[in-house]
C-alpha cells in the first residue's frame, strides 16, 4: 500500500468513526428533543383552540432507538363535537422512521451534505378513525412526509396528502392530493409554507337537493416572522384557478382566477394589516357576470392591547358565544368585574392609539361599468368609559369617510343577465327593461336625496368629523342625519 492509499484509507476510517459516533450521539439526544417538540406543539395547539369546543393533542407512544436509526410511534387525538355527536374523539396513528445525523443516508443519496440532527420519514397508520381515509386512498397511507431537523432545531420538510376517491349512493368525492413544503426555525419563530393542489370535487345529494363544490389549481405561499402581537408578519398569497359552488338546486356559480394576498406588519408597537381578494370573473348560471374585488386594511392597532383583547375574547367571550349558539339563544355577555376592568383598560389603550379601519374597495365590474364602495373610519379616545354608551360610541369615531358609486351601465348589464335568466329572448325588450331598471335606481336616489346622479354614475358621499356630518354636500348634526335617514327608510318601507 502506497502512502496516498494509506492516507485515503485512514480518512475513510476516521470519517466512518465520526459518523458512527455522531449517529450514536444523535440517538441519545433524539427522545428528549422529540418530547420537547411535542410539548411545544401541544401548547401551540392549546393556545390556538382556546375558547373553542375543540382540542388537539399529540402523544409519543414509543420510540425504539438504534445506532443509526430509530422508530417512533405517535397518536394524534382530535376532540370536536362537529366530528362526533356522542363526544368520542378521533385518534390517528403515525409511524416515524428516523435516520440519525449528522449525515442520514437518504440525504446523502439526494446530495444534501449539510449535517442535520435527524431525518424524519413519517406516514399515517391504519386505525378505526382512519379507516375511511384508507378506503378512499385505496390502501395507500393518506398522509406521508419527511422532515430534516437541524442541530439548531430548525425544520425543513414536506407534507403529502394522498389522492382520495369516493363513489357511493350518497355521491362522489375526488381529491388529487396536496403537497405542502415547510421551513421553520426553532420554536416556529419563522415559518414558510408553500403548497399546491390540482383539483377537488364533491357531488352529493341531500334532503334539500344536490350540492356540488369544486376547486382547481390551488397554490399558496404563506408564513412570516412571529411578532409581538403573536401574528406572523410578512406576505402571504393564495391563488385558485377556478372554484365551483352549486347548493340545493340553485344555479351554479363559478369563480375564476381567485387571488388572495395578505400583508401584516408591526412598527413602533403598532400593528397593521392588509387583506385583498380579487376574482377575475364570476359566472352565474353559465353567464359571465363580472370581476369583483375586496380590499380591507387596519393600522395603528396597539400591539399589547390587541393581544390582550384577543386573549380575553378567546377565553371569556368566545365560550359564551358558542354556548348561546348551541342553545339557540341570543348572547347575554356576562363578565366578572376583573375581566370587565381589563376589557375597559385595554380598549382605552387601543383607542388612544387612534386605530384606522378601512374597507378600501368593494367592487363589481361588468362589461360596461363598475360600481364600488369605500368606507374608512379613524377611531379616537372617547375619554372616560363611565359616560353613557351612546356618548362613548359617538366620541370613539374621530373621522368617517364613505363613498358609494353605482354605475348605471353596470346595473343595465345585471338587469340584462337577470332578464335572460328569467327566459326573455326579445333583445329589444331586454334592452328596454335593463334601461328602465338603471333609470329607476338613479331616479329613486335623486328623489330620496340619498345620492346624486353624476353622468353615468349614482354617487353618495358621507364625511363625519368634529360632530358635523357632510352628506352629499349638505352639513348637519349627527342627530339630524339619523333623522333624515330614518325618515327616508320609513318612507321606502311605507311604499
Amino acid at each position: 500500500m502506497n502512502k496516498s492509499a494509506g492516507i485515503a484509507v485512514g480518512v475513510i476510517v476516521v470519517a466512518g468513526a465520526l459518523a458512527t459516533g455522531g449517529a450514536w450521539y444523535t440517538g441519545t439526544r433524539l427522545e428528549g428533543v422529540l418530547r420537547d417538540s411535542i410539548q411545544n406543539a401541544n401548547q401551540e395547539l392549546k393556545n390556538s383552540l382556546t375558547g373553542s369546543n375543540s382540542s388537539m393533542t399529540i402523544e409519543l407512544l414509543s420510540i425504539d432507538r438504534h445506532v443509526f436509526s430509530s422508530t417512533a410511534h405517535y397518536r394524534f387525538v382530535i376532540q370536536d363535537p362537529n366530528l362526533s355527536a356522542d363526544g368520542t374523539s378521533a385518534e390517528f396513528l403515525f409511524v416515524d422512521r428516523i435516520e440519525h445525523g449528522p449525515l442520514p443516508f437518504s440525504r446523502i443519496k439526494s446530495l444534501k451534505l449539510l449535517p442535520v440532527m435527524a431525518q424524519s420519514n413519517f406516514e399515517m397508520e391504519k386505525s378505526p378513525s382512519a379507516e375511511k381515509w384508507f378506503a378512499m386512498s385505496k390502501g395507500v397511507a393518506p398522509v406521508t412526509g419527511y422532515a430534516s431537523v437541524g442541530y439548531d432545531r430548525a425544520v425543513s420538510g414536506r407534507l403529502n396528502l394522498s389522492p382520495l376517491e369516493m363513489n357511493d349512493t350518497d355521491g362522489t368525492f375526488s381529491f388529487s392530493g396536496l403537497t405542502v413544503d415547510v421551513d421553520a426555525s426553532a420554536d416556529a419563530e419563522k415559518v414558510k409554507l408553500t403548497g399546491n393542489m390540482d383539483n377537488l370535487k364533491l357531488d352529493v345529494t341531500g334532503p334539500d337537493g344536490q350540492v356540488v363544490l369544486g376547486m382547481q389549481g390551488l397554490t399558496f405561499d404563506s408564513g412570516g416572522t412571529k411578532g409581538k402581537s403573536g401574528f406572523y408578519l410578512g406576505h402571504s398569497n393564495l391563488k385558485i384557478n377556478s372554484a365551483l359552488a352549486q347548493v340545493a338546486g340553485q344555479p351554479p356559480m363559478l369563480f375564476k382566477d381567485v387571488v388572495n394576498t395578505n400583508l401584516a406588519q408591526e412598527d413602533n408597537g403598532k400593528f397593521a394589516a392588509q387583506v385583498n381578494y380579487n376574482v377575475g370573473m364570476i359566472n352565474y348560471q353559465g353567464n359571465d357576470v363580472g370581476a369583483a374585488q375586496l380590499a380591507f386594511k387596519v393600522s395603528n392597532f396597539d400591539v399589547v392591547a390587541t393581544q390582550a383583547l384577543y386573549q380575553l375574547y378567546q377565553t371569556k367571550i368566545l365560550p359564551q358565544q358558542q354556548a348561546a349558539a348551541a342553545a339557540g339563544e341570543p348572547l347575554q355577555l356576562a363578565l366578572l368585574p376583573a375581566d370587565q376592568q381589563l376589557l375597559d383598560a385595554e380598549m382605552a389603550k387601543l383607542l388612544a392609539g387612534k386605530p384606522h379601519v378601512e374597507l378600501e374597495k368593494l367592487s363589481l365590474k361588468t362589461v360596461n361599468g363598475e360600481s364600488h364602495v369605500r368606507v374608512a373610519v379613524d377611531l379616537a379616545d372617547p375619554g372616560s368609559l363611565d359616560q353613557p354608551s351612546s356618548a362613548v360610541a359617538a366620541k370613539s369615531i374621530g373621522q368617517l369617510d364613505a363613498k358609494v358609486v353605482l354605475s348605471k351601465p353596470m346595473i343595465q348589464d345585471l338587469a340584462t343577465l337577470q332578464a335572460r335568466a328569467a327566459g326573455l329572448t326579445d333583445a329589444a325588450a331586454i334592452a328596454e327593461q335593463a334601461k328602465a331598471a338603471s333609470d329607476m335606481v338613479g331616479g329613486m336616489a335623486a328623489v330620496l336625496q340619498l345620492a346624486k346622479v353624476d353622468g353615468d354614475n349614482v354617487v353618495s358621499d358621507l364625511h363625519y368629523a368634529n360632530d358635523i356630518v357632510d352628506f352629499n354636500g349638505v352639513k348637519m348634526t349627527p342627530q339630524q342625519f339619523v333623522a333624515l335617514i330614518m325618515g327616508k327608510v320609513g318612507g321606502m318601507s311605507g311604499q
